[in-house]
């Protein structure tokens, strides 16, 4: 049995996989829920405003969901692959995601319009 050395007053214990992805997709969700702000919520900094455009750059893939009848439902889009893997869920508005055996959801609320952006998109 190997015992750890406590912390040192003021050192920060290493984050969890499982605390890396939850921060990772809570920041994703907070970002889509902030909507269009010129300010970044993080850091108090003036940033250029995001918009659904702007934001969908950043995606790497999207899967739509669409009825029996091709009518668009949501979508899916996948921001990050290869370590954690994280998906923004447009029709459950939730950001999920997935590193080894650990897995994430926070909710969002789409105040980008991302779910009207890929709607148009998608265009059926």
């Amino acid at each position: 049995m190997t015992l750890q050395a406590p912390l040192i007053k003021g050192e920060k214990k290493s984050e969890t996989c499982e605390e890396q992805l939850r921060r990772m997709c809570k920041n994703i969700a907070e970002e889509i829920s902030a909507g269009p702000e010129q300010v970044d919520i993080h850091t108090g900094e003036d940033r250029e405003e995001v918009t659904a455009s702007s934001w969908m750059e950043g995606t790497y893939d999207i899967r739509y969901y669409v009825d029996r009848e091709k009518r668009y439902m949501g979508a899916e889009l996948l921001v990050a692959g290869g370590g954690p893997t994280i998906w923004v869920n447009l029709y459950t508005n939730e950001v999920e995601g997935y590193w080894g055996g650990d897995r994430v959801t926070v909710g969002f609320c789409d105040n980008l319009g991302l779910n009207e952006y890929c709607e148009e998109m998608y265009g059926y």
